[in-house]
This record gives structure tokens, C-alpha cells and sequence, in this order.
């Protein structure tokens, strides 16, 4: 079973990753938070999380900034309405894929399968 964590500060994007997310065998969703800071103690405490849905745009810090603080290594999948920040986002190795908003089911699955 691979655990996910939701970071995103649009409550109907979380469930709509949530939903997304309930579809695929044997992935389960073990948090969502709409607070970086909240994600990063609770990620830097349970280090068993295998897979990041990680907004790029939160009020607190932007994704790339929350990935420079994260101390466990899960695989990060940006889920962001920006296109212009994918160059940005393959410059952290944790990043495997960037999905942009509205979120399609297909492109949803191949991310995760890279995981």
C-alpha cells in the first residue's frame, strides 16, 4: 500500500485528488493539509509517506520553498493551475511529475505509476 499526502490550500482541489486518488489499487490518501507548515511537521515526523500531492502556490511558502524544508525523500507530484513553473520544478529531484489543474484521471494514474 503507498501512503499520500495532499498539500493544497483549495479545499475542492483536495477532493478532487482525493477522489482521484480512492481509484487507484492500493493507494491511500493518510493526510491533506491546507497548511505547509502543517504538512512539513506532520512529513518530517511520519516518514513513511511515499507520494507528495504537493501545490506549487500556498499562502504560507510556495512548493519549492516546502521542498527545500522537507526532510524525507517522498515522491512529489506537483498538482498546480501554473504552466510556467515546470522548468523550476524538474530542478528538484524528488519532483516526478506536474500535473496542471483541472486535474484529468488519465494523467493522474500515469503520474502515480511513476511513482
Amino acid at each position: 500500500m503507498k501512503k499520500c499526502v495532499i498539500v493544497e490550500d483549495d479545499l475542492a482541489a483536495i477532493e478532487v485528488v482525493r477522489f482521484l486518488a480512492a481509484q487507484i489499487e492500493g493507494l491511500s490518501v493518510v493526510g491533506a493539509f491546507t497548511s505547509a507548515q502543517e504538512a512539513l511537521d506532520f512529513l518530517n515526523i511520519r516518514q513513511d509517506v511515499d507520494i507528495l500531492f504537493l501545490d506549487i502556490h500556498l499562502p504560507e511558502m510556495n512548493g519549492f520553498t516546502f521542498l527545500e524544508a522537507l526532510k524525507p525523500s517522498p515522491k512529489v507530484v506537483l498538482t498546480t493551475s501554473d504552466k510556467n513553473m515546470a522548468l523550476t520544478a524538474y530542478d528538484f529531484d524528488l519532483v516526478v511529475d506536474y500535473l496542471v489543474k483541472p486535474l484529468q484521471k488519465d494523467r493522474f494514474m500515469e503520474a502515480v505509476s511513476r511513482c
